[in-house]
């Protein structure tokens, strides 16, 4: 996609503005900031961008800006935000019925920054908009981003608490959109059937063979179990299975098709895969972060 930038900088004397390049290292391997800013905009103040390898996000402080972007308009008061892909074509400005926008914002990207995004397309419904409230700490987290970026840190230094900073300022977003379901509203059958996954995590068992174990249609249950555990139950199963392969990659000397057997997998070059899917390592290179383990902790299976 080509890039296309048009701005109008109208913003009063007291804005900030910080840019970073980040090491290729952590532009690897590490969440970073390429700029960063807290503007006092005026009436004139807009941004139209498209093609851009970075997210964007800013947080109102008070006045009120419009954002266009995926065919529709939304406003962004106080207590809000917008979270954007600026691959994609965006329009943003100052609400002429407000004719200001005091807001705090960042532009960022690494290896974990599109989870996260799409965490946050989730829980919204694949809107850009969030509701954080005034007392929100995501506001002192990106004033936080701000500061650091300002000081004169070694870059080593400076990169790594930015992707601490970071990763605090997206999970406390993700927290004000969320909508958790309280472990008291979770049906009873819904704990006894992540219970038994749990407890079998070894043994295959198809979606209409768990359904008639606990009295319940297979698209029923599909559906219940993902709405309160947010994975359906073959994906749960996966996850279990995973968890215990890495102990016992850590701490046992079997070979990865033991393991794989162990832990209920059939196709040992299935679980390779789907491990590595899962870890972005094979089980051979999980394995080779932890090579002292294996000697000093009691071998299990």
């Amino acid at each position: 996609m080509a890039q296309s930038l048009e701005y109008h900088l109208d913003i009063a004397k007291e804005s900030r503005w910080v840019f970073h390049t980040a090491s290729s290292g952590a532009r690897n391997s590490l969440l970073f900031v390429q700029e960063a800013g807290e503007f006092f905009a005026e009436p004139g103040y807009y941004t139209t961008r498209e093609g851009f390898d970075s997210y964007l996000l800013k947080l109102t402080v008070s006045g009120c800006g419009l954002l266009d972007y995926g065919g529709r308009q939304y406003r962004v008061p106080p207590g809000h935000f917008f979270w954007i892909d600026c691959q994609n074509r965006q329009d943003y400005r100052t609400d002429p019925d407000a004719g200001n926008w005091r807001v705090l914002w960042v532009h960022f990207y690494g290896g974990a920054a599109r989870f996260y995004y799409e965490s946050f397309l989730h829980q919204t419904g694949a809107e850009p908009v969030g509701s954080l409230g005034r007392s929100s700490d995501a506001y002192e987290t990106l004033r936080q981003i701000l500061e650091l970026h300002s000081s004169d840190q070694a870059q080593a230094e400076k990169d790594l608490q930015s992707a601490l900073l970071l990763t605090r300022l997206l999970t406390q977003l993700l927290q004000c959109i969320a909508k958790p379901v309280l472990p008291a509203q979770t049906p009873a059958i819904m704990e006894k059937i992540r219970a038994y996954l749990t407890q079998t995590y070894q043994k295959n068992c198809t979606l209409s063979e768990l359904g008639g174990k606990f009295g319940l249609s297979p698209c029923y249950l599909q559906r219940q179990f993902k709405q309160y555990y947010g994975q359906s139950p073959s994906e749960y199963l996966v996850f279990q299975r995973i968890v215990h392969a890495k102990e016992l990659l850590r701490t046992t000397q079997k070979s990865v098709s033991e393991i794989a057997y162990a832990v209920g997998f059939e196709n040992p070059g299935y679980f390779s895969r789907l491990f590595k899917r899962n870890e972005a390592l094979t089980p051979q290179e999980y394995r080779r972060l932890w090579p002292n383990m294996q000697t000093s902790l009691p071998q299990k299976l």
